[in-house]
């Protein structure tokens, strides 16, 4: 049912989780109070925080029955219960993947309307965006729903309690990773062209030297710097996606080998674990990007931490009290000082008493 090395990494898994709710949190608090994005911008990366959290919600709901049964020995959970957890968790996972499609779409937006963008607050682009961006995974769920062939009726030998059943099909396996391949792709391209051509409008000798109005200029400087902090992400989600997709890859030739030649099993359970552990170090390298999202943010984009220092209190530029004697230099003198008037007076008494 669930191992001992199962247990173990759910538990580590929802350590980890818990971290990363905490850290996206900040991180939307952050982003929202923020005025050095674009509200739109805005709007989008919280929009991805917010996948993270209901990813690391998912998988809880997938957990918790698990450790429970192992540690209780009975199962509080059902096929309906693990199905949408599962479901939540996809679509969670898919939308984060999906994110940076539609923050490309926005800043090309910025982009194109660069004059304009900044004075007139179109918000019905981050609406539509983020709506299609949880619509996509969402019609992949129902497909996958719909899908009844090549379901995967069981991984080992033994009974399988139903969150460690996976509903995900293998079509709708195959094309969700070419869905999110696609999205990468088009991410890279559009973001490497809308930064070029900010840099190019930046450059260029007339908007500094004719009558372009100061919120183009801006919207082009906001451009600029928004894009170094997006490719930092991007980059974080193309490792984690290689690593997510490799372990994958590895779990799926052992089930394969597992389905079609039984007698290879106990070589089965040497590799991939008698509990399946080792494609639970697809959950395990989630977390921990989950986790790495708003660190790499607060890192690449100082005034986003440092927003959040002044939202939850923690002033770091307080002056410390200094000895001034310490100033090479500078001598403190203790001798009382005069003021203008007692000068005054002691200038009349010493011509008085001539």
């Amino acid at each position: 049912m669930v191992t001992d090395g199962n247990f173990l990494i759910y538990s580590v898994e929802m350590g980890l989780l818990a971290i990363g709710v905490l850290e996206n949190v900040c991180m939307i608090v952050a982003v929202m109070s923020t005025s050095a994005l674009h509200l739109n911008l805005r709007i989008l990366i919280c929009n991805c925080c917010i996948g993270f959290i209901l990813m690391a919600a998912g998988r809880a709901m997938i957990a918790i029955p698990l450790c429970i049964a192992h540690l209780r020995d009975v199962d509080i959970s059902s096929h309906a219960w693990c199905f949408v957890a599962n479901a939540v968790h996809h679509s969670s996972a898919d939308s984060v993947c999906l994110s940076f499609v539609f923050i490309m779409l926005e800043r090309t937006a910025g982009t194109i309307w660069s004059k304009d963008y900044e004075k007139i607050k179109i918000h019905i682009f981050p609406c539509v965006f983020a709506f299609l961006q949880w619509l996509i995974p969402m019609s992949m769920i129902l497909g996958n729903y719909l899908d009844r062939a090549n379901r995967m009726h069981y991984f080992l030998e033994y009974p399988h309690l139903p969150c460690q059943i996976e509903y995900l099909t293998p079509s709708m396996f195959i094309i969700t990773i070419f869905i999110i391949l696609i999205g990468f792709i088009a991410s890279v391209v559009g973001m490497t062209v809308v930064y070029k051509k900010n840099i190019s409008k930046y450059n260029a000798r007339e908007i500094w030297f004719t009558n372009s109005n100061l919120s183009e200029r801006y919207q082009i400087s906001e451009n600029i710097r928004s894009t170094h902090l997006l490719f930092p992400l991007l980059l974080l989600m193309l490792v984690f996606s290689i690593l997510s997709v490799a372990v994958l890859v590895y779990g799926g030739y052992w089930v394969g080998v597992m389905t079609k030649e039984p007698a290879r099993f106990e070589e089965v359970v040497k590799w991939f674990g008698r509990g399946g552990e080792a494609a639970q170090l697809f959950d395990i390298i989630t977390a921990i990007y989950t986790i790495s999202f708003p660190i790499c943010a607060f890192k690449c984009h100082p005034n986003l931490f440092r927003r959040l220092r002044r939202v939850i209190g923690w002033n770091s530029y307080a002056v410390r009290p200094m000895n001034l004697n310490e100033i090479p230099g500078f001598e403190l003198t203790t001798a009382p000082i005069r003021t203008q008037t007692e000068y005054h007076f002691q200038e009349l008494s010493r011509q008085w008493n001539v």
